[in-house]
């Protein structure tokens, strides 16, 4: 590998990991599965270890998900909603799953699944604690378990760990 690699060398690795990671559901645990797709995407493996030991910098300093969340591609278009769609959940729920949303907490796949298993559940005669608690669960089923805390403060609309 090179020695004299500087970070701008292997930035697209790192916004590709950052592509997979934060908006594809790709697990930072499994290193082999992770490098074999950023192969597919063309990139060297010098390039790739070279990424790949500065993520575990990161990890022994902080969370790298996070870091990684800098690094992510922004939202290249734009939800529109109906009114429609809102009627079987309240506005302050709705708006946290925007919030969240907006902020990378969760993604545009996975905001979509959640108001369509609650439209689907039909959660009309939920409170909004139930309708809270129904998210948190599916949102922290593909999570890390460190991040628990922090995506059920979001949804109780605390955002200070999220910066958009």
């Amino acid at each position: 590998m090179k020695d004299d690699l500087v970070f701008e060398d292997f930035r697209s690795v790192i916004e590709s990991m950052a592509d997979l990671i934060c908006c594809h559901g790709q697990s930072t645990e499994d290193d082999g599965l992770l490098r074999v797709q950023l192969q597919a995407r063309g990139f060297d493996l010098d390039l790739i270890r070279a990424a790949e030991n500065w993520c575990d910098k990161v990890q022994a300093a902080g969370s790298l998900v996070d870091v990684l969340s800098i690094f992510a591609p922004g939202t290249l278009g734009y939800r529109l909603s109906s009114p429609l769609e809102r009627v079987s959940i309240s506005d302050e729920v709705w708006q946290a799953i925007e919030n969240c949303r907006n902020r990378g907490i969760i993604t545009i796949d996975m905001a979509e699944r959640l108001l369509e298993g609650v439209r689907a559940i039909d959660t009309r005669d939920w409170d909004d604690d139930d309708v809270r608690s129904f998210i948190f669960d599916a949102c922290v089923a593909h999570a890390l378990p460190s991040s628990h805390s922090k995506i059920e403060r979001a949804l109780q609309g605390d955002f200070r760990d999220y910066y958009c």
